[in-house]
């Protein structure tokens, strides 16, 4: 599995997490969106920059965001215990494709090998969100 790194600039600092218990499944809701329009947006929300740490493109394309060590910004209740993995795309509206769903479960079994025995969750899941959508493919 190739992860791309685009050497965002973040603003400030990050904190290691001290345990990883969780992976935790995001859409974008945009339909279209580069890990930099996601960066940008973040930044934007007064964040040190993209919450997630993976950012997977319809194509399948994976990208780096946040270092996978350190907490991220992706679900409150569990942000400083889990990984966040983010799609392109609308999944309430939109289906996954092939590509990307395929990148999904790589990257799924990427984290746990790092992090052995998490456990695997939609956004909802943990917070008050319809994220990753109705037609997120979650069971697969």
């Amino acid at each position: 599995m190739k992860i791309i790194t685009e050497n965002l600039k973040f603003n400030g600092s990050f904190t290691a997490r001290s345990r990883t218990d969780t992976i935790v499944l995001h859409h974008a809701e945009w339909s279209k969106a580069s890990v930099f329009d996601i960066h940008n947006c973040h930044k934007g929300k007064g964040w040190a920059g993209i919450g997630y740490h993976l950012y997977i493109r319809k194509d399948g394309t994976i990208y780096q965001g946040r270092p996978l060590n350190v907490i991220g910004a992706h679900a409150i209740p569990v942000n400083k215990t889990s990984v966040g993995i983010c799609c392109e795309g609308a999944y309430n509206t939109e289906s996954m494709p092939k590509e990307q769903k395929q990148s999904v479960i790589e990257a799924v079994e990427y984290v746990l090998k790092q992090y052995p025995g998490c456990k695997i969750v939609g956004h909802r899941e943990v917070d008050s969100t319809d994220c990753p959508g109705a037609n997120y493919p979650l069971e697969e």
